[in-house]
């Protein structure tokens, strides 16, 4: 614009305000049949201006009312400048529902200014506190170790056991075999695995009722001191359960439980034998491993290391609530 010439540039000036004029005297307003505009339109000297541009102007001033004035550009007549169209809302409401987040929805306060007592404080917050844990009960002990058959009988019943073992595997791996090599009958070496076996199952069926330890299972009420635990123990209910402690026939030990109401007392000639279970047919073990139903216990538990743990005091009623006869231990006191 600087390199052109005067003329020309005044003469392109012309040309866009005549363009502007044309436009804004062309324009078609939008008219409202609620309202009539062109009841406030004064009359002017000059009536040859059309009825659009008489409009736009009525248009621009309610508009420069309610927003600040703005000066017209430079070089432009009165009436002639170009004027913005308000926009209009278009769209209409249909009711759609619009997912708000939730960091947008302010937090709810409820009764801000509602006062309560302190009793009534005290119950809300007991209702909706949470209460810690509750510590778990001190145990003192689960069962009461009361009877011991004794370190050196314990000891005893294992050799004997592994004894028999070692001479029914001596004779199963090497004498039989040896037989049978060197020519003897099937009767021969039959009736040498026999002398093997047979004291293997003797022993086996000796043994079998001798009991090494007894624990007398505490319930939870009598769990929490040994002055309850004493005072359950001495005064023994029908259902007190008993943890019986014996040794299998390959000298490991197993544990059967059961209840002194299930037990009587029995004798026998060939084997020693205190008392019987009675018990149901399920808790006595499996087919291939189980458990004894007779059972051997001396009338004093057995003293020195293994009595360290034993509760003295206790052994004496339960072995008369299990065989039927009074202790040593009892008798002696008593006279």
């Amino acid at each position: 614009m600087r390199n052109l010439p005067p003329a020309l540039v005044a003469e392109i000036r012309h040309v866009f305000q005549c363009c502007s004029g044309q436009c804004a005297a062309s324009r078609r307003p939008r008219f409202s049949t609620l309202q009539p505009r062109l009841k406030s339109i004064q009359p002017r000297k000059d009536d040859s201006i059309p009825i659009q541009v008489v409009h736009s102007q009525l248009q621009a001033q309610k508009t420069n009312q309610a927003r600040p004035s703005i000066p017209p550009a430079p070089h432009t007549p009165e009436g002639k400048e170009l004027i913005p169209q308000e926009e209009q809302a278009k769209s209409l409401d249909t009711g759609r529902k619009v997912e708000v987040p939730f960091k947008v929805i302010p937090k709810a306060e409820v009764a801000p200014n509602l006062t309560l007592s302190p009793k009534e404080r005290l119950h809300i917050e007991q209702l909706t506190r949470r209460l810690p844990p509750r510590p778990e009960p001190k145990v003192y002990k689960r069962r009461l170790r009361i009877y011991t058959a004794g370190n050196g009988r314990i000891y005893m019943l294992t050799l004997l056991r592994f004894t028999t073992i070692a001479a029914l595997g001596f004779v199963t791996v090497i004498v039989a075999p040896a037989h049978w090599v060197n020519g003897s009958s099937l009767w021969t070496v039959a009736g040498i695995w026999l002398a093997g076996l047979v004291p293997f199952i003797f022993v086996n069926w000796t043994l079998r009722p001798m009991v090494t330890e007894i624990f007398l299972r505490l319930p939870p009420s009598a769990q929490t001191s040994p002055k309850v635990a004493m005072a359950y123990a001495k005064s023994l209910p029908a259902d007190a359960t008993l943890d019986l402690r014996f040794m299998r026939s390959f000298t490991i030990t197993d544990m059967v439980s059961l209840k002194i109401a299930n037990t009587k007392p029995i004798k026998s000639l060939f084997r020693p034998v205190s008392f019987e279970w009675v018990g149901p047919l399920v808790e006595r073990g499996g087919l291939l491993r189980p458990n004894p139903t007779q059972f051997y216990v001396r009338p004093e538990s057995a003293g020195g290391r293994a009595a360290r743990d034993v509760i003295p005091g206790i052994w004496s009623k339960v072995y008369e609530r299990l065989t039927g006869i009074e202790s040593n231990v009892v008798s002696k006191w008593r006279r």
